[in-house]
């Protein structure tokens, strides 16, 4: 078993360049192919990314629409406007035209 021993010994000590450069070898192309590996997952990052981009900015004009509507609710001309559109209702000093034109 001895001899075993020192044959090992004595091949790691006149190999140990040529090892180390395979160790390192190995180690680098691990690396790479781990890396490799991942860029399926960083390339849906990067869409995950573009999309969230998107609905940010989406959201930013959605909430500058809403700070003009928040200015404009509580003017007079809003409040006419609504409650003639969807309430049907109408100043009471409103001209009222009526078109008696049929159309067939």
């Amino acid at each position: 078993m001895n001899e075993y021993k020192d044959k090992i010994i004595d091949f790691v000590k006149l190999h140990k360049i040529g090892i180390k450069i395979w160790v390192f070898a190995i180690l680098i192309g691990s690396m790479l192919f781990k890396g490799l590996m991942q860029i399926p997952q960083i390339m849906d990052g990067k869409k995950e990314i573009a999309r969230l981009t998107e609905q940010i900015e989406y959201e930013k004009e959605r909430q500058q629409e809403i700070i003009e509507l928040k200015g404009k609710v509580n003017s007079d001309e809003y409040i006419e406007k609504i409650a003639s559109e969807k309430l049907g209702l109408i100043k009471s000093n409103a001209k009222i035209f009526v078109d008696v034109s049929v159309e067939e």
